[in-house]
C-alpha cells in the first residue's frame, strides 16, 4: 500500500475527519457488526477506492448526490479537479454550480445529447442549458433571500408561515405532459 497516496486520497474525498472520529480509525469495522455509515460516507468511500486505484478514465455518476453542499464543493475541487486533474473524468451530475469549471459539457434529454460545448458556448446559445443555469441561479438567490445559504441556516428567526412560503417559492420540476 502506498501510504502517501492513501492519505492524499482520504483528504481529497473528505474522509479524513470521518476516519479520525472512528474509534479505531481506518481499521474500524463497518456494516452489520460494526458502525453504520451515512449514504454520503458510503459514497465517499466508493469514490476513494476508485481514485486510489489510479485508473486513466473515471465515470462518476452523480458523486455529490448524498452529501451536503460544502462536502460536494470539497469533493469537486479537491478530488475531481485536484486528485484527478491529469485523468479523463466523465462526470454525470445535476450540480449546476460546478459546470463552469469543466472543459466540455454534454446536455442530455430523453437519452440523447441535445447540446455540446463549453460552459460559455452553451450559455450564449440561448437554449435549454441557459434556462437550466438561470433557474439554478434564481433558486440559489431565493434560498439566500430566505435565510438559507450553502446548505446552512443563517441565524434568523422565522415564523412557521414564512417557512411554508419558502418551500413554495422554490421552483420545482414539472412532470412531462402526456400527448394523445
Amino acid at each position: 500500500m502506498d501510504e502517501e497516496r492513501y492519505k492524499t486520497v482520504i483528504k481529497s474525498t473528505a474522509l479524513d475527519k470521518d476516519i479520525a472520529s472512528f474509534s479505531h480509525g481506518d481499521l474500524t469495522e463497518i456494516g452489520q457488526r460494526g458502525i453504520n455509515m451515512s449514504g454520503g460516507q458510503k459514497q465517499r468511500i466508493q469514490l476513494a477506492r476508485a481514485v486510489y486505484n489510479g485508473a486513466d478514465i473515471y465515470l462518476l455518476d452523480d458523486p455529490f448526490s448524498a452529501v451536503d453542499a460544502h462536502t460536494a464543493a470539497t469533493l469537486f475541487h479537491d478530488c475531481v479537479m485536484g486528485a484527478l486533474k491529469r485523468k479523463t473524468v466523465i462526470l454525470v451530475t445535476h450540480q449546476v454550480e460546478f459546470l463552469s469549471e469543466v472543459d466540455t459539457i454534454l446536455v442530455m434529454k430523453d437519452s440523447e445529447v441535445t447540446q455540446y460545448g463549453s460552459y460559455q458556448e452553451l450559455l450564449t446559445a440561448g437554449t435549454a442549458f441557459e434556462q437550466l443555469v438561470k433557474a439554478h441561479k434564481d433558486a440559489v438567490n431565493t434560498t439566500k433571500k430566505h435565510g438559507f445559504c450553502d446548505g446552512h441556516i443563517r441565524r434568523k428567526k422565522f415564523k412557521i408561515r414564512h417557512k411554508r412560503q419558502f418551500v413554495t417559492d422554490l421552483p420545482s420540476p414539472k412532470p412531462p405532459r402526456k400527448t394523445a
